[in-house]
């Protein structure tokens, strides 16, 4: 009776601190959140939570949200094509979001690409897209 005693004042505090919080918030991980356009007029960023890309005019009085584009679920990198064109990678939509950035920003297509996709590089003269999956 006594050890059960000694125990539950030693270890009780620990047990009260390991119980569940009311709210787990779980997000992935970004990989590249965040991409400049070529000419240096526009900034990219996945929005992670919010499960979208958004465009932000640069100019030398700071940063304008121009656009918000749904996109696939949890995007974490995004990377820019050309000056037409950025792809964002959608961990767990297990997918790619082309994004068009002619006229009013929006996804022209959505790439299934594998399990858990985390990273997208583009490569070569006919500017190949190379995408990481976990499988």
């Amino acid at each position: 009776m006594i050890r059960g005693i000694l125990l539950a004042l030693l270890f009780g505090p620990a047990l009260a601190l390991a119980q569940a919080p009311d709210f787990i918030e779980f997000e992935s991980g970004q990989v590249r959140p965040l991409a400049m356009s070529a000419d240096g007029s526009r900034l990219f960023a996945v929005n992670t939570p919010n499960n979208a890309l958004e465009i932000f005019s640069l100019t030398a009085s700071g940063l304008t949200l121009t656009a918000r584009v749904p996109v696939g679920l949890e995007p974490v990198p995004v990377a820019v094509r050309d000056a037409s064109e950025v792809w964002v990678v959608n961990h767990l939509s297990d997918s790619v979001s082309v994004v068009s950035l002619s006229g009013t920003p929006h996804v022209t297509r959505t790439i299934l690409v594998g399990d858990e996709p985390r990273d997208i590089v583009f490569a070569g003269t006919n500017n190949y897209a190379f995408i990481t999956t976990a499988h």
